[in-house]
């Protein structure tokens, strides 16, 4: 009997890497809740892409891309913040802003970046990444 393997990744891996991702996410969320901003929304989608979490920070809202890398092979979790990705994020957070009617509100974009493990050790908050 011959085994046929597939080029695709295996549905396992897709999902463990959806389950990874989502847990940065929330680690992240706690962890910026912690330092004293507040909660505003996760998983924005749009047509013009996602912001994975917003926040406030006093009067400024916080637009915040979460990256999580487990193997530095391919490059680093701030590596894989390429012009492109940040040019998505910037167009889905005016997007939000002007959905939401807070044009006049200044805002910034943040990184939450994990290498390796999803834990404090290997956090890295970047503010003002734009």
């Amino acid at each position: 009997m011959c085994k046929i393997t597939s080029i695709f990744p295996s549905t396992n891996k897709r999902k463990q890497a959806k389950n990874n991702g989502e847990k940065a996410e929330q680690f992240a969320q706690q962890y910026l809740t912690e330092q004293g901003l507040t909660f505003v929304e996760n998983n924005f989608f749009c047509k013009l892409g996602e912001i994975d979490l917003i926040f406030l920070d006093q009067q400024t809202y916080v637009f915040v891309e979460v990256r999580y890398r487990t193997k530095t092979a391919h490059g680093s979790a701030a590596e894989s913040l390429n012009p492109n990705k940040l040019a998505k994020i910037t167009k889905s957070a005016t997007f939000w802003l002007q959905k939401n009617n807070k044009l006049a509100n200044p805002c910034r974009f943040d990184a939450v970046l994990f290498d390796h493990k999803i834990d404090r050790q290997h956090l890295t908050w970047l503010k003002a990444v734009l």
